[in-house]
């Protein structure tokens, strides 16, 4: 029989409310009504090339962001991701985040920041000459953990500091995450789920704003009798607070140890289409690559650099 510590049961409590507020908590923000959209953008270049699922699938730093739960059941001691996006053509978004196993636990800190061009400002008069230029910014600080909940249940929870600039105002805000994995009695079969930023109103001049709540169950499935358990399937369903739901679904093909192939699509998305991506590990070194389409005339295709060390 497993048996319980009342700090297990206290975090599986915890995430359980997490979800069933979720219900209340997506119907507080209409469309256009939320702001730091930038904590949705993915973190690893491996799950953005696999259509931006990796609520099952991320494992490692990377998972800070998507699942550090699934890092219960991985096989490392401490890995370091650096990541570089280029959004749109128009923001920078960088991030790192470190995920180290300690006792019976992993811990996992995450940093992220977006920030634009240089936008022009102008005065309440109606004259064309700007007068002067300003950069819009954000940046977040998170800590996880994780732990195992028997022998085929991961959870996890983590904390962020938020904080928000644009022109002269500036806001921050503080969020909470709630992560939990199945590992089936099917071998290769995991199941996930996740409830991110969930906290308070922010505010920019007076206007307050939600935070872009979202939660996620997904998948991944890696067949053993399928190429040698070198071939990954995973895919998510997401539900926003302030749109309608949206689907991810992507695949890994790992030709050799050493490589890796990937493609996948963000479905219901008016902005975002198709992705393709590629890994190559040495020793501990990982370099991951991804491309996704962006399907509005004006507005560049994304693509994101991320760089692994695991020891």
């Amino acid at each position: 029989m497993v048996r319980i510590s009342k700090s297990t049961l206290l975090i599986v409590l915890t995430f359980a409310t997490a979800l069933s507020l979720h219900g209340v908590i997506a119907l507080a923000a209409a469309p256009g009504e939320v702001g730091v959209l930038s904590l949705r953008l993915g973190v690893g270049a491996r799950e953005a090339g696999m259509g931006g699922a990796g609520v099952a699938s991320s494992q490692g730093a990377a998972a800070i962001f998507w699942n550090p739960a699934n890092n219960v059941f991985a096989d490392f001691e401490t890995e370091l991701i650096l990541q570089h996006y280029r959004y749109l053509g128009l923001f920078n978004h960088e991030s790192a985040a470190v995920a180290h196993k300690a006792g019976n636990g992993v811990f996992g800190f995450m940093f992220t920041g977006l920030y634009s061009d240089d936008i022009d400002r102008y005065g309440d008069e109606p004259v064309a000459v700007p007068e002067g230029s300003f950069s819009p910014y954000d940046v977040s600080f998170g800590i996880s953990y994780a732990m195992k909940l028997g022998d085929s249940f991961g959870v996890a929870v983590a904390a962020k500091m938020i904080y928000e600039r644009i022109d002269l105002y500036s806001d921050t805000g503080f969020a909470f995450d709630f992560f939990i994995t199945h590992q089936s009695m099917i071998e290769g079969l995991v199941f996930a789920a996740s409830a991110t930023n969930i906290g308070g109103q922010m505010n920019l001049k007076d206007e307050p704003f939600d935070l872009p709540t979202s939660f996620r169950i997904g998948m991944a499935w890696s067949p053993k009798e399928m190429l040698g358990d070198r071939l990954t399937f995973t895919g998510d369903a997401v539900f926003p607070n302030d749109t309608n739901g949206k689907a991810h679904v992507g695949a890994e093909w790992r030709i050799v140890s050493e490589l890796a192939l990937r493609g996948g699509s963000n479905l219901s998305y008016d902005l975002q289409g198709w992705t393709a991506g590629a890994g190559f590990r040495a020793g501990i070194l990982g370099i991951d690559y991804a491309y996704e389409e962006t399907k509005i005339e004006g507005f560049d295709a994304g693509h994101k650099f991320s760089l692994n060390l695991h020891w």
